[in-house]
């Protein structure tokens, strides 16, 4: 039982380790008190001693924990609310709690509190999330996409990205091999197989707007042969301009286009994105389709 709570407990001490460095009590300062610090050591301790616990000690350690958490909310505040759903993620500490759901939110928890991370905090919620993203592995499973993931972060190293300028697309990267030109050498880098895609713009404006160019579409089908499949693809030529808005975080950049909708890319010296099932292959022979995951890579001009 203990097991299946250890991300939640790992993320409630993360959690107060980087609040206690980085995010003061806000109110009139009085050196003589010193409650939420007093408050946030009381969790730490009830937070190990729960991880440490055993089945047996499971339902105490687990009600102390969360009293102390509501404790530290009284105390300190809660700004953002994630100390409150820590403590309600621990339930009533009897009811049996699934542990691949446990996972999935462990691992939600972890990705919103790396993705709003400030620069002095983002290496280690970064390895937070990595560690989240294994253990949901492990929990649940994998069909490649939490890999994927984990293989975007990279080592977790920020480097510093001015995204003013202009950004070209240069790969679609992906988890499986393919021949798209039939030429009999494979590559996870589908655009090195079509002549399409080849001129894929976004400018990012100082003043937080810009302009994604769109340039190619292209259509892909397939005929299964006694080898695999034998691919064909049809790039038409378009013109279109979409207009957005942008914000940013030190690893994130976010576009809201006019139409409502949006897209979020990852910094890492470049801008990626991954979509699962943007490649899109349909059988020449039957209704049977190939979908791949694709992480887009734009450099900057």
């Amino acid at each position: 039982m203990v097991k299946k709570i250890f991300m939640l407990g790992a993320f409630a001490m993360l959690f107060m380790a980087v609040n206690c460095d980085n995010e003061p009590y806000e109110g009139e300062i009085i050196v003589e008190d010193t409650s939420c610090i007093e408050a946030i050591e009381t969790t730490e301790i009830a937070a190990q001693n729960f991880l440490n616990g055993t089945q047996e000690d499971f339902s105490d350690l687990c009600l102390i924990y969360k009293e102390a958490l509501l404790d530290q909310i009284e105390a300190c505040g809660d700004e953002d609310g994630s100390l409150q759903l820590l403590a309600d993620d621990l339930g009533t500490c009897t009811e049996e709690i699934d542990v691949c759901e446990e996972a999935i939110e462990a691992s939600e928890l972890a990705r919103i509190i790396y993705e709003s991370a400030a620069d002095e905090t983002a290496e280690v919620l970064c390895n937070a999330y990595k560690d989240a993203l294994f253990y949901q592995i492990e929990v649940c499973g994998d069909d490649g996409t939490l890999l994927a993931v984990i293989e975007d972060l990279g080592n977790c190293e920020i480097e510093m990205v001015d995204v003013v300028g202009t950004w070209k697309l240069v790969s679609w990267n992906t988890d499986e091999l393919r021949d798209l030109n039939n030429d009999g050498i494979v590559t996870n880098n589908y655009l090195d197989d079509i002549d399409c895609y080849d001129n894929e713009t976004i400018e990012f404006n100082p003043d937080g707007t810009g302009t994604m160019f769109l340039r190619s579409t292209a259509e892909f089908t397939f005929t299964p042969t006694a080898d695999g499949e034998d691919y064909f693809t049809e790039c038409t030529s378009i013109m279109e301009d979409k207009t957005f808005t942008w914000t940013e975080t030190i690893n994130s950049v976010t576009m809201l286009y006019t139409d409502g909708t949006s897209l979020s890319l990852f910094k890492n010296g470049n801008l990626y994105t991954a979509i699962n099932d943007a490649f899109y292959a349909q059988s020449t022979v039957d209704n049977s389709v190939i979908t791949e995951r694709i992480t887009f890579v734009y450099n900057k001009l």
